[in-house]
């Protein structure tokens, strides 16, 4: 489950990197103006704390996703999830790469339940942020929010699931031709 014996060597920046145009390419249009496929950050700094744990990575993932927001803006993406909320993507990101991290340690359960435990903290820490500092005219309660914003969840759930599917397919792959060790 872990690209064990990536250390600070070539394959470990190869992966960071791979995992860095990822999250930049699927962001970009991740408001669905460019057609592109849904954005795979969540599934980014998921799988980035399983494989590659180096907690400096993480404000680096984080200030990517934040320079591609501004470019999507720049190219006339709405601004309306832009705030001071932002800043609650810290921890909800941080969710997830802990949850990665903690995946790493088990096996496919310990990596479903990490998924799935990353993934409601991270929607709960993004939505809270939302509600607390840029409240909706239109959902004045707590519980209005929550039942405004709670249907997004599976389709974000299902995003990270295929894509971290996919690096698993990728990583068992990289295995089998001995590119990386098990």
């Amino acid at each position: 489950m872990s690209l064990t014996g990536l250390n600070m060597n070539k394959k470990f920046w190869t992966v960071a990197a791979v995992l860095a145009l990822i999250m930049a390419v699927t962001r970009l249009g991740h408001f669905g103006e460019y057609g592109g496929p849904p954005d795979a950050s969540w599934a980014v700094f998921f799988l980035a704390g399983l494989w590659l744990r180096d907690p400096r990575l993480f404000p680096a993932y984080f200030v990517l996703g934040w320079l591609v927001d501004l470019a999507a803006f720049a190219l006339g993406t709405p601004t309306d999830c832009y705030s001071i909320a932002y800043v609650f993507l810290i921890p909800a990101y941080g969710s997830l790469w802990f949850a990665g991290r903690w995946a790493a340690e088990g096996g496919y359960a310990r990596l479903v339940v990490g998924g799935l435990a990353g993934a409601a903290a991270t929607f709960v820490f993004a939505n809270l942020g939302m509600y607390l500092l840029a409240p909706s005219p239109t959902a004045p309660t707590a519980l209005a929010f929550a039942s405004a914003v709670a249907g997004f969840f599976p389709g974000y759930v299902l995003t990270l699931t295929v894509y971290v599917a996919f690096g698993l397919i990728a990583e068992r792959l990289l295995r089998l031709r001995g590119l990386v060790r098990a």
